[in-house]
C-alpha cells in the first residue's frame, strides 16, 4: 500500500505542512544539544537518532559537524526498487534510512555546504530534488558535465532534477546537449480530413499538475522538501536565472517523498524554450510549435497524400532551420543535424462520415522522424 496520496493543488501542501510545523518549533539557543551529543547522534547508526542529529546540527549551525554530515551522505546506498517513483517495496528499515538521509541532505542545503559531485551522483537516484538544489549552487566549470549526466539519467526518476539540469545546460551547453534536447522534442500535428466546404474547428485543453505529500512521523524531526516552479513567489529560492528561470520553495515535511512534489515536467514546450535559451532568442522567434493543426479537404487519396507530405516537409523545413542555427553556433555538429530533428507525430482524423471508404493507413515516402497514426 502506498504511503502517499495525491492532491491537486500545491497550495494544499503549504497548508498541510504548515500544520506539521506547528507541532515542532525550533529549539531555543540554550536548548541546542552539545556538539558531542549531536555527533554521537549522527554516528550512532540508528536512523531515528541520525535524523535528530541532522536536525540538531542545522539548528546549532556548527560548521564543525559538516564533515560528519558529508561523510554520511557519501555512504548512501540507493534503495529505489522497480518503479523509482514507488516506495512501497521498501522495508520499514529502508524507509527509516531514507527519511534520515533526507534530513541530512536538507541540513547540508540549509547550511550552504558544497557537496562533491561523487556524492551527488550517489544521492541522485533517490533524492533528485535535493540534488537539483545543490547542483544549481555549483560553479559552472564543475556542474556542466555532472548536469548533463544527471539530465540523461534522471528522466524516469526525478522530473525536477531533469528539468533543473536541462535549464542549467541551456545556459552553458555541454557537447551533445543540443542534439539531445532537440531530438527528444515531440511535435503533435492533428490533421482533420474533411469534405470540401466543410467548416471544422479544433480546440485545445489544459489541466493542472498534481502533487504528492508525506505524513508526519511520531517523535521524528521535521525536515525541508522542495517544490519547484517557474513562478517567483515570496520567499522562494532562485535556482536558475534565465529565459527558463526556476524557483524552489522549502516546505517542512515529516516523511520524504521525491517522486512528484517538484511540480515541473520537461515537456515539449519546455524543451522548445530551452532551445530558445541556447540560441539567446525569444521563444517567439522559434518558428515552429509543439502542437499544430491542419485541415485538408479530401478529393482523392493521391491528393491527400501529396498534401500530407507537403505539410510534413513544411514542418521539417522549420526544424532544419533551427538545427542549422545550432550548427552555426557550434552547439550541434553537422553530422547530427538530420537525426536531431524533433519527432513529428502525425494524427490524421477522417471527418468525412461513415459513407466513405476508409483512408489508407500508409503514406508512401514518409520521411524519417515522422510517425503516422490514422483514425477512420
Amino acid at each position: 500500500m502506498l504511503l502517499f496520496r495525491h492532491v491537486l493543488c500545491v497550495g494544499c501542501l503549504s497548508i498541510l505542512f504548515g500544520t506539521y510545523a506547528l507541532a515542532q518549533l525550533p529549539l531555543a539557543k540554550d536548548e541546542v544539544p552539545s556538539k558531542e551529543k549531536i555527533r554521537g547522534e549522527l554516528l550512532s547508526g540508528d536512523p531515528y537518532l541520525v535524523a535528530w542529529g541532522a536536525h540538531d546540527a542545522l539548528i546549532s549551525g556548527d560548521r564543525d559537524l559538516v564533515p560528519d554530515l558529508l561523510s554520511l551522505a557519501s555512504q548512501w546506498q540507493p534503495t529505489s526498487i522497480g518503479d523509482p517513483r514507488d516506495w512501497s517495496p521498501l522495508s520499514a528499515e529502508q524507509l527509516d534510512q531514507r527519511d534520515a538521509m533526507a534530513a541530512i541532505v536538507d541540513a547540508l542545503i540549509q547550511m550552504n555546504v558544497h557537496v562533491p559531485s561523487e556524492t551527488l551522483q550517489t544521492l541522485a537516484p533517490d533524492f533528485g530534488d535535493y540534488v537539483a538544489v545543490l547542483l544549481s549552487r555549483m560553479p559552472v566549470e564543475e556542474s556542466g558535465p555532472l548536469a548533463f549526466e544527471l539530465y540523461r539519467a534522471s528522466a524516469e526518476r526525478s522530473y525536477g532534477l531533469e528539468y533543473v539540469s536541462a535549464a542549467l545546460l541551456a545556459l552553458h551547453p555541454e557537447p551533445g546537449f543540443a542534439a539531445d534536447i532537440l531530438s527528444n522534442t515531440s511535435v503533435r500535428a492533428d490533421v482533420d480530413v474533411v469534405l470540401p466546404d466543410s467548416n471544422v474547428g479544433r480546440g485545445g485543453s489544459s489541466g493542472c499538475g498534481g502533487a504528492i505529500f508525506g505524513f508526519s512521523r511520531k517523535d521524528w524531526p521535521l525536515f525541508g522538501q522542495f517544490i519547484f516552479s517557474r513562478e517567483n513567489r515570496d520567499g522562494e529560492i532562485l535556482l536558475v536565472k534565465g529565459l527558463v528561470s526556476i524557483y524552489a520553495e522549502r516546505i517542512l515535511s515529516g516523511s520524504y517523498d521525491g517522486r512528484a512534489i517538484n511540480g515541473l515536467y520537461l515537456g515539449p514546450n519546455d524543451r522548445r524554450e530551452l532551445i530558445a535559451e541556447m540560441l539567446n532568442v525569444s521563444e517567439k522567434e522559434i518558428p515552429w510549435g509543439t502542437r499544430v493543426a491542419k485541415t485538408i479537404e479530401f478529393q482523392s487519396q493521391r491528393q491527400l497524400n501529396g498534401e500530407l507530405l507537403a505539410f510534413v516537409e513544411e514542418q521539417q523545413q522549420m526544424y532544419r532551420e533551427t538545427a542549422r542555427i545550432l550548427v552555426d553556433r557550434d552547439l550541434l555538429r553537422p553530422s547530427e543535424l538530420l537525426q536531431s530533428l524533433p519527432q513529428l507525430k502525425l494524427y490524421v482524423n477522417d471527418m468525412r462520415g461513415e459513407d466513405y471508404m476508409p483512408l489508407s493507413s500508409e503514406l508512401p515516402n514518409l520521411p524519417a522522424r515522422v510517425e503516422l497514426s490514422m483514425s477512420n
